[in-house]
């Protein structure tokens, strides 16, 4: 039911997620990249399942959208420069997803923005 570029999106948010959950390890922002990473694996099975329909995917990227935002909102308390680089992957994977989504004509996610960069 869903485009390949959104599978192979998600695909690359899940792997990113896991990759900052595995990073995150014991700081602040732990347990929301754990939580984020579970969630980006929950939307890329819904992305793939062939028997779901397009109200499936909208509903599984909302519940992406709030732990993505979750997750940046503590990563940007944490004040910590390491874990914002570490979460630019997770970023550029998501907004991709996103991008993708606006396509299927799925919830453009209006907290995120493709300019969207911390100054350093």
């Amino acid at each position: 039911m869903t485009s390949g570029n959104l599978t192979s999106s998600a695909e690359r948010l899940e792997h990113n997620a896991y990759s900052l959950a595995e990073d995150a390890d014991s700081g602040a922002y732990a347990r929301d990249a754990d939580e984020f990473a579970e969630e980006a694996r929950d939307f890329r099975r819904v992305a793939e399942d062939r028997s779901a329909d397009v109200d499936d995917v909208r509903d599984a990227f909302r519940d992406l959208s709030r732990e993505y935002h979750a997750l940046r909102d503590e990563v940007d308390r944490s004040d910590d420069r390491s874990a914002e680089r570490d979460l630019q992957p997770v970023t550029e994977a998501y907004l991709d997803v996103e991008r993708e989504m606006r396509q299927l004509g799925g919830d453009r996610d209006r907290y995120a923005r493709e300019d969207w960069r911390r100054d350093d």
